[in-house]
């Protein structure tokens, strides 16, 4: 049983973090996690924009996004602090509404930043929570020492959110407020529906003000972006699985293998199966 499934909780450094992050492929991460970057950059891919993290900023990465690693630094000094979603459901509701628009914000934008006394508390807390995590030391209560120094940690971070983002969700304009929920709709419906009508629909709006408005704030189409998203959905299936193009056909809602492998191609410049054979 891994760390993470033991505890809820398991802390990456630079020199593990490849456990977690795919370095020559696209990646979904199992869970949830804090990305912290002390020193060095490491650029990711996501699927709205590049994403490039420097010294003394954060991300906040989720299983609904797809990511691919672009480049890191010879000096890249960081940790990962990996979670189970719902160890993490217990706390307060104000952390969780503030961790869900700091996600929507860092798509459009580079790491959040820390000022060098925030980082360098969080950086002692989290080395301290994975000595007791590594520790071999027999400990009676230390899944409830885990759970409670995970709290510290997670506390911690609201603080630091909420000072950057004071009424973070209410200092959000209507626009972005359109772009948030179209982002949480394709997020729970991109396998059913690719079609920009459909999430218009669900806002009351027309498909061209839809479309405008997230052209304006994210500088792609919606069509873009709903297009994005499935082919990265498409390319973990293909370099990660041995399910047949058939059935990742179907898996990501195509009517046939031919529909989906047109759509592919489309957007891609390549095959299914062209793109497959690049990771065998």
């Amino acid at each position: 049983m891994s760390v993470l499934e033991k505890f809820g909780v398991e802390i990456f450094t630079q020199e593990t973090i490849h456990h977690r992050i795919s370095a020559d492929k696209p990646f979904r991460p199992d869970n949830p996690a804090f990305l912290f970057i002390k020193s060095g950059t490491i650029k990711l891919r996501q699927h709205l924009s590049d994403l490039e993290l420097t010294a003394n900023t954060f991300i906040v990465t989720d299983p609904q996004t797809v990511y691919e690693l672009i480049s890191i630094s010879d000096d890249f000094q960081s940790r990962m602090v990996s979670y189970k979603r719902e160890f993490i459901s217990a706390l307060s509701l104000k952390f969780n509404r503030l961790i869900t628009y700091r996600y929507f914000r860092q798509q459009m934008n580079v790491g959040v930043p820390f000022s060098q006394d925030d980082l360098d508390v969080v950086w002692k807390s989290v080395n301290f929570l994975k000595y007791i995590l590594d520790s071999e030391t027999e400990m009676t209560y230390k899944k409830k020492i885990v759970e409670h120094l995970f709290s510290v940690f997670c506390y911690q971070m609201a603080g630091i959110i909420s000072k950057e983002d004071t009424n973070a969700m209410n200092q959000m304009s209507r626009q972005e407020e359109i772009v948030f929920l179209f982002l949480s709709d394709l997020s729970n419906h991109h396998l059913n529906s690719r079609n920009v009508e459909f999430y218009a629909e669900r806002q009351s709006m027309t498909t061209r003000h839809l479309s405008s408005v997230v052209k304006t704030v994210t500088g792609k189409t919606a069509s873009e972006i709903i297009a994005s998203i499935v082919v990265n959905e498409a390319k973990v299936y293909l370099n990660s699985s041995k399910m047949p193009v058939s059935e990742i056909s179907s898996v990501l809602g195509f009517s046939d293998q031919y529909s989906f492998s047109h759509f592919f191609k489309k957007h891609l410049g390549m095959s299914p199966t062209q793109y497959r054979q690049q990771y065998q």
